[in-house]
């Protein structure tokens, strides 16, 4: 049997294996949220989203609706949806977006977007954190994406 090129191949090192974490902290005012620009997480082709949560510190205070997500620019609730984040209350949600499990087959960038109604926002501090498996962990590493 051959080895696995992923151990020893000197340019894949074994820290690029497994899993990793992304977090990143937003604010209710940050620049580029309120149009969903507001860069959360890249990941690369083939990576799987294992889980995504976001972790409402102080809540976001908007008078009508506080609508806060995750996803792609074309999806923005891919990975957490405004039903999962429910913005105005204080805590740790799971997400459950379309994106999540699923192989992704190009590059992708993440992005939080917040939209509110009626009286504008005061406050709101959020932390989205996305578990993902990295794409040079693969059992059959010649039928994938990599090559």
């Amino acid at each position: 049997m051959a080895p696995n090129p992923i151990f020893s191949n000197p340019i894949k090192h074994p820290e690029d294996t497994g899993t990793g974490v992304w977090r990143r902290r937003v604010t209710f005012d940050q620049q580029g949220i309120a149009a969903g620009t507001l860069p959360v997480v890249a990941l690369e082709k083939g990576s799987i989203v294992l889980r995504a949560y976001v972790r409402i510190e102080t809540a976001f205070n908007a008078a009508t609706t506080n609508v806060l997500s995750l996803g792609t620019a074309s999806v923005p609730d891919s990975l957490v949806t405004s039903a999962n984040a429910v913005a105005g209350a204080t805590g740790f949600k799971t997400g459950t977006g379309v994106d999540i499990g699923t192989e992704l087959a190009a590059d992708t960038q993440f992005y939080a977007k917040f939209t509110q109604t009626g009286t504008a926002a005061t406050a709101g501090v959020a932390e989205f954190i996305v578990e993902f498996a990295n794409p040079r962990n693969w059992a059959h590493y010649t039928s994938r994406a990599q090559n």
